[in-house]
């Protein structure tokens, strides 16, 4: 999950580069990184895959492409970014209560706790940056359709 994440976050930061937003590229390169250290903290998986996943296809802590805009601003990555923690906090927080399996709560429980961690340093480093401003998603430059004629 932590892995994809940053690879996803890796993308968009590829993406806003290309669409000359490099604060925002920026942004989604930091959380990318922060995603490969979450990962590596990790234990190495034994045991067989699970054949569902209680998150579905897509990790809660992947950004969903068709949340961002190309004018957004280093706040939005952050804001993003916090509620995917979120979701992904709120998953095993569940498991931790709900699994029957003493395994699963007890692995689901120390995710949890270090989900926990990850939503507080998003949260400190989205009161960081500078909200933006209301009309943040208005083009001044918009295309120019005439340009071919």
């Amino acid at each position: 999950m932590e892995e994809r994440s940053a690879e996803r976050y890796r993308e968009m930061a590829e993406a806003f580069e290309i669409a000359c937003n490099l604060d925002t590229a920026n942004a989604f390169r930091e959380l990318a990184e922060g995603e490969d250290r979450h990962a590596a903290d990790l234990p190495a998986f034994t045991g067989p895959a699970p054949g569902v996943l209680p998150w579905g296809e897509e990790g809660p802590e992947i950004a969903d492409p068709d949340a961002v805009h190309y004018l957004m601003h280093p706040w939005h990555a952050f804001d993003l970014a916090l509620r995917h923690e979120e979701k992904a906090l709120a998953i095993f927080s569940v498991l931790a209560a709900q699994s029957p399996h003493g395994e699963v709560r007890a692995e689901a429980a120390r995710l949890a706790e270090r989900e926990r961690g990850h939503v507080e340093s998003v949260k400190r480093r989205l009161a960081q940056v500078p909200p933006p401003p209301k009309d943040w998603y208005v083009d001044e430059d918009g295309p120019n359709w005439e340009a071919g004629d």
